[in-house]
């Protein structure tokens, strides 16, 4: 094991941190540039917090809406209401101007079409056909991706058979996008799927999970017989706390079985908010090293952080994931580490957006003599572009988590990326709002942590 000076690892991931502002700065300064409007309009929301959390709101209940002018009430009903920040003058005119006929139902078309619009910015198409447009660009911008079926869980068998044959029909799908690249540790596909388990059972429970995975275990094995035929890559994704041990028995158990376990392209998530993940990694850790091939491992922070509070307290029970967001930052590093350094053990796939984070993985992986193109970052399809360009010309791989699905599953996914990066503790918020400088943004969320005590 190599021994790292602490002060010069952090020296040199701060010194990393700047340098990729500074050229994201330039890549988004620019009037001409999408990326400078992107962070403006962006920008422009933080100002108006009640707003656009009534915004929010309002798209959440737009797929229910049967008519063009119960849109327009809706809208008025979420947007203009007295806890907005909107002018009293503006929301009095365009009350009354919105009761004229036919305004409300042209009022409506456009307010639906703008919505679309913007969902078309984080999620590719209806379905992988719809959406090879956009993923022949993300290939010209030398990005990879991988595809995303959108929607929670399955409410019902036969829809939970509709999700599995989704997935077998993108797989089917994607030749035109099949080949890979040449790692330290072997080839990494460009083709790379995500699945949620409990898509594919609608029955899955905690309480049954010798049912949950059996079950499961049929539901995905045609998927990985494909996905090997094909030499594509499939990655179990995570979901909520309840189903985490159904997940991780469910991979160690159907990628050791014969005909898989020499596979080298099947991936599980770990969620570093949840207060168990050091743990949960290290027992995948130890999997990966008596299997044949190394399993990768994408690192996110999670995306379920206020169910997973709320539900535990409903309950009366232990809350999962950590409350404070420094403590999830601090963790997600530390988790990374323990990846990095069970090179090539286990495979790495880092998401996140941001910066001070992947600023620590990238200088901790330097360190450790890992080739920049032995892992990979991943961000959100449609988000944190400008940061893509920056961190690609420095020759890391960038693969795009790119939601496939309709506009109905879709918007519960828009409403939670939206409020996931624009939180009042986001690290975006507090890079648009310009309420802290570059330096703060780059505090070790360690450092954080003790001054949150010592107050």
């Amino acid at each position: 094991m190599i021994t790292i000076d602490s002060e010069s690892l952090e020296l040199k991931t701060r010194t990393l941190g700047m340098r990729i502002f500074q050229e994201d700065e330039s890549q988004s300064s620019s009037y001409l540039s999408k990326h400078f409007w992107i962070k403006k309009i962006l920008g422009l929301s933080f100002r108006f917090p009640k707003l656009k959390i009534e915004m929010f709101r309002f798209v959440d209940v737009l797929p229910s809406l049967r008519s063009k002018k119960e849109i327009t009430e809706h809208f008025v009903l979420y947007l203009l209401n007295e806890n907005t920040e909107t002018h009293n003058w503006i929301r009095s005119l365009l009350r009354i101007v919105l009761r004229i006929p036919p305004i409300p139902f042209f009022f409506g078309i456009g307010i639906q079409a703008a919505i679309l619009k913007t969902s078309g910015n984080f999620i590719a198409g209806k379905n992988f056909q719809k959406a090879e447009k956009r993923l022949r660009i993300l290939r010209k911008k030398n990005s990879v991706f991988t595809l995303d079926v959108l929607g929670e869980a399955a409410l019902s068998e036969k829809e939970a058979d509709g999700y599995q044959k989704q997935y077998l029909e993108i797989l089917e799908s994607v030749d035109s996008f099949a080949g890979s690249e040449t790692t330290g540790y072997g080839v990494c596909p460009f083709v790379n799927v995500s699945i949620k388990c409990s898509s594919l059972f609608s029955q899955i429970s905690s309480l049954a999970k010798e049912e949950s995975v059996a079950i499961l275990k049929e539901k995905l094995r045609p998927i990985l017989r494909l996905a090997k035929k094909k030499q594509y890559f499939v990655n179990l994704d995570a979901e909520q706390y309840d189903y985490k041990e159904i997940l991780i028995t469910l991979a160690k158990e159907i990628f050791s079985e014969p005909e898989f376990e020499d596979y080298p392209h099947f991936g599980i998530v770990i969620q570093a908010y949840l207060k168990e993940s050091k743990e949960d990694l290290i027992r995948i850790l130890e999997y990966s090293k008596n299997r044949k091939a190394p399993l990768t491992v994408r690192l996110v922070k999670g995306a379920y952080w206020e169910y997973e509070v709320i539900k535990a307290k409903e309950k009366g029970w232990d809350v999962p994931v950590f409350e404070n967001k420094n403590e999830t930052d601090f963790n997600y590093e530390e988790c990374a580490k323990i990846l990095l350094d069970s090179h090539p053990i286990i495979l790495s796939a880092f998401a996140s957006h941001n910066i001070r984070s992947l600023s620590a993985i990238l200088t901790y992986a330097e360190s450790r003599g890992i080739p920049k193109r032995d892992f990979e970052i991943q961000m959100l399809y449609g988000m944190g572009d400008s940061y893509k360009v920056v961190l690609k010309k420095m020759g890391y791989r960038i693969r795009e988590y790119t939601p496939l699905g309709d506009i109905l599953p879709g918007m519960a996914y828009l409403v939670r990326r939206l409020l996931e990066n624009t939180s009042n503790q986001g690290f975006l918020q507090n890079f648009l709002s310009g309420r802290m400088d570059y330096s703060h943004l780059l505090k070790n969320p360690k450092e954080s942590i003790i001054d949150a005590k010592l107050l």
